[in-house]
């Protein structure tokens, strides 16, 4: 934590300080187990660290050659390639993350769990679609509304991803997890949550996709337009990972879990910044990628 927030050292190491002593006052733990505890710790964590600093994410942003080779190999495709809506326009956010080192999946994985194109933006499909964006946004129901903003979460919060853990949450206490399950069940939903990143994103840049308002600027976003292609949905690929797994933890919840799916990437075409396919193939693409999790869950001997 002190490596991704270093302008947050000191609260961090206050609160681990407190943690440490509540084990020691509460006779939880003696000084020795604690010193154990850290150093044992502490070596797990160099492991993570020196994982970080070759995994792809230092150059995760790109360059100004690749950003425009996208849009090149677009056009060469016949197709109208993603711009930026922004004003100025900026680069894309992250246009390399997709080849960021995953967890459950190698490099030729996440090619090859690659959704299929979308429809041409010159096709009849695609106006539809379209079509489907617009009526969506131009009649909107006051539920529906609320929808687009309960997973929109707001700027400058953890969504999707942060909000998926806030729905495991409670499922993890009222289970009674030990801390050693209850570490094993948030690393499980985490992992796929990453590789579901990864995935979306190498999609995104694959085929470079336009979002629907550069397509009809008469489109009016009900939220924030986000800064990369369209293709496919990263909500519907993070929430299909992230209830997919969930469904594996608690199966008792599993039609909860794809009910707010389901929700959760709808909400992205009644804010008017997805099309039909990007949801639908989006939800088909996190499933497949939980998949290499729940596989190794069932096999990693916690059930046993």
């Amino acid at each position: 934590m002190k490596l991704l927030f270093p302008t947050a050292v000191e609260q961090i190491t206050l609160k681990a300080g407190e943690q440490r002593q509540a084990a020691l006052l509460s006779g939880k733990a003696t000084a020795s187990d604690i010193a154990a505890g850290l150093a044992l710790g502490q070596a797990v964590a160099a492991v993570f660290v020196a994982r970080a600093g070759t995994d792809g994410m230092r150059t995760a942003g790109g360059s100004p050659a690749l950003w425009q080779s996208l849009a090149d190999g677009a056009a060469a495709r016949g197709e109208i390639p993603w711009k930026s809506q922004d004003r100025p326009a900026r680069p894309p956010m992250l246009a390399a993350f997709g080849s960021v080192r995953a967890w459950m999946m190698t490099p030729d994985d996440i090619v090859k769990e690659r959704p299929p194109a979308p429809p041409s933006t010159s096709s009849g499909l695609m106006a539809r679609e379209l079509d489907e964006v617009k009526g969506a946004v131009e009649n909107l129901t006051r539920a529906q509304i609320a929808t687009v903003y309960k997973w929109a979460d707001g700027v400058s919060t953890p969504a999707p991803p942060g909000h998926w853990n806030f729905i495991a949450a409670p499922y993890v206490r009222e289970a009674q997890f030990s801390e050693v399950r209850t570490a094993r069940a948030f690393a499980l939903l985490n992992m796929a949550l990453h590789d579901a990143a990864v995935g979306c994103w190498e999609t995104k840049f694959a085929y470079f996709n336009p979002r629907p308002s550069q397509l009809d600027p008469e489109i009016k976003t009900v939220i924030g337009l986000p800064n990369f292609p369209s293709y496919t949905s990263g909500h519907s690929t993070f929430s299909s990972a992230a209830a997919e797994v969930l469904s594996y933890l608690f199966p008792s919840s599993a039609t909860f879990f794809n009910e707010q799916k389901d929700e959760a990437s709808i909400s992205r075409m009644y804010g008017g910044i997805h099309y039909r396919s990007d949801i639908e193939m989006g939800k088909e693409h996190g499933k497949r990628i939980a998949g290499y999790t729940v596989r190794f869950a069932r096999l990693d001997g916690a059930d046993r």
